[in-house]
């Protein structure tokens, strides 16, 4: 995609978007990199929780303007593929922060993994290497090469690892402020790519009502038990494929091991029992076929390795899960 703009061209776009947000909040805000602030955006920071530290700075992302139509519907599939295995939940209706997440890729970094911007000069390249004298912002989300220095460049350019970054950035899906071109409204503009990339997924994460837990399982063998995990973790085994009324891991599906009203939720190999169907209600509820009981943390405990069952569907957060 050729997306990269002359450098000429982004340096005064950068300090005229400076100087226009600047002049819409009233003051340019000193926080965070104080020895680039004619380049990062004024105010960015300012709209951050006290701690908070900025993921990106650019309010346009990398490429410093609005992707055409098919440039987003290709970068909007690459990023929510990574945004689902990252963890963030395809929760009903608008505020499905999958959806969210995707369209900021999208604007962030237009879907390129390798993308960088270089903050002091207002423009774009491509690692390796990083050819910028400064901060700047890398990969998939752009993650800030001074906020975010524990994560390194071999991580924030690796799709998977920037979306784990990314997502552990965001408080596991509390927040997207961090984000520059969240803040500034322009990640609004693929919410309709990204959505329409999310109801194409076929595979990912079953994330759980409550931030950073996802659904998982301890070994990848029949009878192996289902379990909570941690989110974020770039783990294969929260990897799941959804083949019609089946939740899939290779050859094995997620399955109740009994008709028990409070049976454990194992793999077994896929046979198209009733066992192994599971209906998605559209609350959060998953129900299981054979007795029409619900997926759920038994205790509500919210512990990592914790093993799942079956019990009564009461939309609390211990029993809510989100298909990819």
């Amino acid at each position: 995609m050729a997306l990269s703009a002359r450098a000429t061209v982004r340096r005064w776009c950068t300090v005229a978007a400076v100087v226009i947000i600047a002049i819409a909040l009233g003051s340019i805000s000193a926080a965070g990199h104080a020895s680039q602030s004619r380049s990062r955006p004024a105010g960015h920071t300012s709209h951050l929780p006290p701690g908070m530290r900025p993921a990106s700075v650019s309010p346009r992302g990398a490429f410093d303007r609005i992707l055409s139509a098919a440039e987003a519907v290709t970068a909007a599939q690459t990023c929510a593929r990574y945004a689902t295995w990252a963890g963030w939940a395809n929760t009903a209706g608008s505020a499905s922060t999958l959806v969210v997440a995707s369209a900021i890729c999208v604007a962030e970094s237009g879907g390129q993994a390798t993308v960088y911007y270089c903050n002091p000069t207002g423009t774009d390249g491509y690692y390796p290497p990083v050819n910028c004298s400064g901060l700047y912002d890398r990969g998939l989300w752009q993650l800030d090469s001074q906020a975010w220095a524990s994560i390194s460049n071999e991580c924030a350019f690796t799709p998977k690892c920037n979306a784990d970054g990314a997502y552990g950035i965001s408080q596991d899906g509390a927040s997207f402020s961090p984000w520059a071109t969240y803040t500034s409204g322009v990640y609004g503009n693929y919410l309709s790519a990204a959505q329409a990339a999310v109801t194409a997924l076929r595979h990912g994460t079953v994330p759980g009502a409550v931030p950073g837990i996802c659904l998982s399982r301890v070994k990848y063998a029949a009878n192996a038990a289902a379990v909570i995990a941690r989110c974020g973790s770039g783990a294969r085994r929260m990897d799941w494929r959804i083949v019609g009324r089946a939740i899939k891991d290779g050859k094995f599906c997620l399955a109740v091991a009994s008709a028990s009203a409070t049976a454990k939720v194992r793999l077994r190999r896929c046979n198209g029992s009733s066992y192994q169907q599971w209906t998605a209600l559209g609350n959060g509820l998953l129900q299981n076929a054979l007795a029409g009981r619900c997926l759920r943390d038994p205790g509500g405990s919210n512990v990592v390795g914790t093993a799942l069952n079956v019990g009564s569907c009461s939309p609390v957060s211990s029993r809510l899960w989100w298909l990819p």
